[in-house]
Parts: structure tokens; sequence; C-alpha cells
């Protein structure tokens, strides 16, 4: 029962840390971790103070709540944390009892900045999912009559009585095709994911030996810093290297149009310990940056910038970042970007579930 009850609160969203009675720290889940920018092992035994600050009588309020044996609420307060950083939350108050004798006291930290976040989050996913759709039913009613233009286009071709007048039927045919190509674009990868086991910077690396000449012919330079330190992950690399590729050409395309003096694209990998990737809280995280020194998204475009037909770029078919994110989602991970003028990055950031990776390596090797 005690090691269910020590699962619940590490896993739980809520910051909690338990007190002594003389508001030592004797307790601190992974959440008040990430909230407080502190770990156990720096908090262990120390006075709550040593993580945060709220104002002069703060902590009194702590020790009224032991003294008179009453629970106490905050709402929309501010939490000065030890590297300078504010945090805006709720937080509660509760007696620790065991056996009727108040131990000391349990602290309930609830981020309102990031419930905020989750909830303007999940509003986008919701109305990118409404796109998807639409945009999709929409792509099946266009590709059924596609093959219809193009076979009538190559019967028309051979009943022409001058060979010269081919080259319309020709230019119908290529534009079918075309428009064939964008409407498969628009309704995603055909193929289910194959996931192996693989080191991620071997996707990364194909894509980066892809583009290596074009960008150089460019003038773009391109380099990358990989952390090797990053375990191997279940990963689709066919899908993914679309996904980076699909990123890369981003970056390129924004690059070239704003004709940017010096461009330069870097590929950057991290693993993230204690990370979000979308609204769930993982241990070990990798993280896969592409960034450039581009002029930036404009605003117009930063909140609807992943759902299809959506482009900052002129000749773009606004398909790449939804095609990409898609990706992503297939492999249990989320997209994110932060961009300015001169510098935009895209975070690709992915779990990796070390039982499940050890469970399918073993199902695996032993068939």
């Amino acid at each position: 029962m005690e090691r269910k009850t020590d699962n619940y609160l590490v896993e739980l969203k809520t910051g909690v840390i338990l007190l002594d009675r003389n508001l030592k720290i004797s307790y601190i889940n992974n959440s008040a971790e990430s909230m407080l920018d502190t770990s156990i092992k720096s908090s262990l035994n120390k006075h709550l103070s040593s993580a945060f600050y709220e104002e002069p009588d703060s902590f009194q309020r702590f020790e009224d709540c032991l003294e008179k044996k009453e629970n106490f609420s905050k709402f929309d307060a501010v939490l000065f944390l030890k590297g300078g950083r504010k945090l805006l939350c709720d937080y509660h108050l509760n007696l620790n009892f065991e056996k009727k004798i108040i131990k000391g006291l349990i602290l309930e930290i609830y981020n309102k900045e990031y419930s905020s976040e989750i909830k303007e989050r999940l509003r986008m996913q919701s109305n990118q999912q409404v796109t998807t759709a639409f945009v999709r039913g929409l792509a099946h009613e266009i590709k059924n009559p596609l093959s219809g233009i193009r076979g009538a286009a190559q019967l028309l071709s051979q009943k022409l009585p001058e060979q010269h007048l081919a080259e319309y039927t020709n230019i119908i045919i290529g534009q079918t095709d075309r428009l064939t190509s964008l409407v498969d674009n628009m309704l995603g990868p055909k193929r289910k994911p194959s996931f192996e086991i693989q080191n991620i910077h071997f996707p990364i690396e194909n894509v980066l030996v892809l583009v290596k000449q074009e960008f150089n012919d460019l003038g773009i330079k391109l380099t990358k810093d990989f952390d090797p330190s990053i375990p191997e992950l279940m990963i689709d690399s066919f899908l993914l290297e679309q996904g980076i590729l699909n990123l890369l050409r981003n970056s390129k395309e924004s690059l070239m149009q704003s004709s940017t003096s010096a461009p330069k694209i870097k590929v950057i990998t991290r693993v993230l310990h204690q990370e979000f990737v979308g609204d769930t809280k993982q241990n070990t995280v990798c993280r896969i940056t592409i960034k450039d020194n581009g002029p930036g998204i404009s605003e117009e475009i930063k909140e609807s910038i992943f759902f299809p037909m959506i482009s900052g770029k002129e000749s773009g078919s606004g398909l790449g970042l939804s095609i990409t994110q898609g990706i992503v989602s297939q492999h249990k991970g989320a997209i994110q970007f932060n961009s300015k003028p001169g510098e935009t990055d895209f975070s690709i950031l992915m779990p990796i579930l070390r039982n499940n990776v050890d469970n399918k390596f073993l199902k695996k090797v032993h068939g």
C-alpha cells in the first residue's frame, strides 16, 4: 500500500511537499521539483525557505496552521524561487496526522501558469483536429474525380487528330498528378508505423546526408550538436526521417525567401529529465531541435502554424508541419516552437519509455 502511495505522489501533476513541525522538507514529489526548480537531494531536511519565499510573514501562516490545528489555502499566490523566477499558483496547507498526532504539514501546489497553458493548448488542439478532419474529408472528395479526369485526358490524347495537340492533354495529366500528390499529402502517411529500437541519430544523419549538398549550394551553413548520452528509442526511422526533412526544408525555404545574410541551420539533440510532453510529465525525454536564423514566424499564423494549408511562405502548401506533427504523434511525442526575428526553433519531444523499450527488445530477441 505504501509503494502504491509513493507511486501516486510521484506521478501526480500537483506539487506535493511534506513538512515536519519545523517546516523542514521530508518529501517532495516530481511535480514540486519541476515547479520550484529544485530536487529532493538539495531540499531534503532543509527549511522550506530554501526552496522559495512568498512574503515576509508567509511562513508564519504555516506555523499558525500547526499551532491552531487548522488547514489553510491561498489563491493566486506568487512564490519567488531561488533562481529569481516567479511562480503563480494556488496552494493548500493540510495538517499531516499520524495516529491522531500532528506530524507536520502537507503542502499542495497547483501551477496556475501551467493550467492556463494546458487549457490553451487543448483549445488549439481541438481547433486543429476539426480543421484536419475537414481537410481530409475534402481531400477524399477531390481525389475520386481526379482519377477520372486523368483517365479521360489519356483517352483524349490517343484520339487527337494532330500529335502536337497532345501537349495540352499532357499538361492536364501532369497537373492532375501534381494535385493527386498534394491530396495524398493532405491525407497523411499511408503506411502504418513500423517501430524498431534505434539510435535517434541514425535517421537524423540520413537526412543530413540527403540535404548537405543542396544546402551547401545555397550557402546555408548546416551544423549539428548531438548528445551521445541519449538512449535508444522505439522509432520508425522512415517516418521520422520524413518529419525531420520537412522541418529542415521549412527552415531552408524561410531563409531563402527572406534573403537572410549568412543563413544558418543547426540540428541539436538533448536528453531531458522530468519534462512535459504535451500534458504528460515524462521521466526521460529525447528532444530534437531544428534552429535557424531566419526572419521568424509572423504573429498572424503562430496560433495556427500546425493547421493543414497554413503556411508563412509564399510558395508553401502548408502541409509539411501538419504532416510532421502527425508523425511525431505516432511516436507519442509532441512538437513545439519558439520564434522571434533572427531565431526560430522547432523541437520534437519524444518520451524515452525505458520499460517499453526493454520489453519489446526482449520479445524481438526471443521471438
